[in-house]
Order: C-alpha cells, then structure tokens, then sequence
C-alpha cells in the first residue's frame, strides 16, 4: 500500500509540474493585455476632492501676454507627481498664472462662483 501511494503522490507532482508552463504562458498573455489598456488621465485619476482644488486652479488663472496657461491635465499631473497642492499654486503665482494671495483665496472664490451656478 505504500508503494501504491508514493506512486500516485509522484504521478500528481509530475502532472503538476508539466502545469505550470501552461499556466506561466496564460498568464504573460494576461500581464500584456494589461500593459495595452490605457491608463486614466491624471486628471481623472484624482480623487474628488483633488479634482475640486485642479478644477479651482485651472480656472483662476489669468491670461498675461507671453503666459501660456497650464492645462487641467498638466496641473493634475504636478499633483500626480507627487507636488503638495500648495507648492503648485505658489510656482503658477510665481509665473504670473495666478494673482490670488493664498490657496485658499482660489478655492474660496471657486466655491462661491461654483454655488452661484446652481
């Protein structure tokens, strides 16, 4: 009876282990399929709250001649890079983007323009 069982034990791991390359190609398909899906958009890849204070930024910016102004995208993206939300709107005022004093100034008056329109 030992016999018989360390044959059928030795039968399961051969036929596990000639698995396992079937399993390997199965799952390099899956990992490609995943590489070819697009990711989200910084923008949309925010949560709720961090699109309100992008949102806030994008529209608070003034147009001054030779200023090009940032797109939603490319502030998100300085979100996304790891930039506290602070240090993105002190480098847009320091180019000119944006004549607020504070953050909060940007994000109180975007509120109010915000709640006027509903």
């Amino acid at each position: 009876m030992t016999r018989s069982f360390a044959a059928t034990l030795g039968i399961l791991v051969l036929t596990a282990a000639m698995g396992s390359p079937a399993e390997a190609q199965s799952k390099r398909k899956t990992e490609s399929e995943v590489v070819s899906i697009p990711s989200p958009s910084a923008f949309e890849s925010l949560s709720a709250g961090n699109k309100r204070i992008a949102t806030a930024l994008f529209e608070a910016q003034t147009t001054a001649e030779g200023v090009t102004r940032m797109t939603l995208e490319q502030i998100a993206q300085e979100r996304r890079s790891g930039r506290k939300w602070g240090d993105v709107f002190q480098e847009m005022k320091s180019q000119g983007l944006i004549q607020a004093e504070t953050l909060g100034q940007v994000l109180g008056r975007y509120d109010r323009a915000r709640h006027s329109r509903s």
